[in-house]
């Protein structure tokens, strides 16, 4: 009876171990014999047969190959530091934006080594489905990965960058007398030049300013609003720049959208749009950033953290030592810019393998 017993188990057994044993010459021996063993005691065929059927159906865990990010770049890691982050509409806004840009077809399917557009969509589809973000949601859905820089313990310099709103003139006047200037369509000489006046006369002024600081303030945040008497406003966005004798010049253009819009060309958030170099984060990518609380002397007080989604590049934003969080238009921008500046440590989100 306990012979019986026992051969009934292996009974039970013999498909899974015919799994096992799959692709060698000994499986139809092996079979045959267990199946000339178990006749021999007595069970027949047919009665072999449907024991076999109860048999539970082995499964093979499928192959799942890990993504292949730059190491010298992105190091898969956990964050030893996780508190609950903010979940506000603003938050919401840029995630919208950033998802409706990735839905583009003019988006490389890899803009980097190991980063898809699809992963970078699914990510912001976890992170719009879970309704609380605290640290447990966050490690069961996300991979991160560290973004490492040849600085002190891998931190990165966080800066804050605004739009600035600048009184303006439609024609030159002895109180408006620098011009904001467009690109010529034909030979663009050297800032140097520019700034001797090679290309005066010829019809480039897109509207004209009282001082040099206020170009050049407007040129490294890389748009403005100009207000003219009248009290029409107009945009004007980064057009493209000359290097070379005399240093940078930035030409701007007329933005035909009155929102503050980054190199992606969809608007930026105030407070989770940030300025990356997209040779190493793409722009669509998802961040979590520790990000310095200075108080007003420009000391150090702590760390906040918050997601952040790059949607931007700066032309000072080069490899992974700097990123620049957007603060919002005008004064009130500019005031939130200056209590950024410091150094913290960045993460970069995808879906959980």
């Amino acid at each position: 009876m306990l012979r019986k017993i026992f051969f009934f188990l292996l009974a039970l057994s013999a498909p899974v171990l015919l799994m096992l044993d799959w692709g060698s010459k000994s499986v139809s021996t092996t079979s045959a014999a267990k199946a000339n063993i178990v006749a021999s005691e007595g069970f027949s065929s047919e009665a072999l047969a449907r024991i076999a059927l109860m048999a539970p159906t082995a499964r093979i865990k499928p192959l799942i190959l890990r993504r292949q990010v730059n190491p010298q770049v992105l190091h898969h890691t956990t964050p030893d530091t996780l508190p609950y982050l903010p979940y506000d509409g603003d938050m919401l806004q840029a995630l919208y934006e950033q998802a409706s840009y990735l839905k583009r077809p003019d988006v490389r399917d890899y803009p980097v080594r190991g980063i898809s557009k699809a992963e970078m969509t699914r990510t912001l589809e976890l992170l719009q489905a879970c309704q609380v973000l605290q640290p447990e949601a966050l490690v069961d859905r996300f991979d991160f990965y560290a973004v490492k820089t040849d600085l002190k313990d891998d931190r990165v310099r966080i800066t804050g960058y605004y739009t600035p709103i600048i009184p303006a003139s439609y024609v030159r006047t002895p109180e408006f007398s620098v011009p904001i200037l467009r690109r010529p369509d034909d030979h663009v000489p050297s800032p140097a030049a520019i700034e001797e006046g090679a290309l005066e006369g010829r019809g480039l002024e897109l509207a004209w300013i009282r001082s040099k600081r206020e170009l050049a303030d407007a040129q490294l945040q890389g748009s403005c609003w100009v207000e003219y008497p009248d009290g029409k406003r107009e945009h004007f966005g980064f057009h493209s720049s000359v290097k070379g004798r005399g240093g940078k010049y930035v030409f701007f253009k007329k933005m035909g959208s009155p929102e503050v819009v980054g190199a992606g060309f969809f608007p930026l958030t105030a407070g989770y749009s940030v300025a990356i170099d997209p040779q190493y984060i793409p722009l669509g990518a998802t961040l979590l950033a520790e990000l310095p609380d200075v108080d007003e002397k420009g000391q150090l007080k702590g760390y906040t953290y918050r997601i952040l989604f790059a949607q931007d590049r700066g032309g000072a934003i080069l490899t992974t030592k700097r990123l620049d969080l957007y603060s919002g238009i005008g004064k009130k921008g500019l005031q939130n810019a200056r209590k950024i500046n410091g150094y913290g440590r960045l993460w970069l989100l995808l879906p959980k393998q």
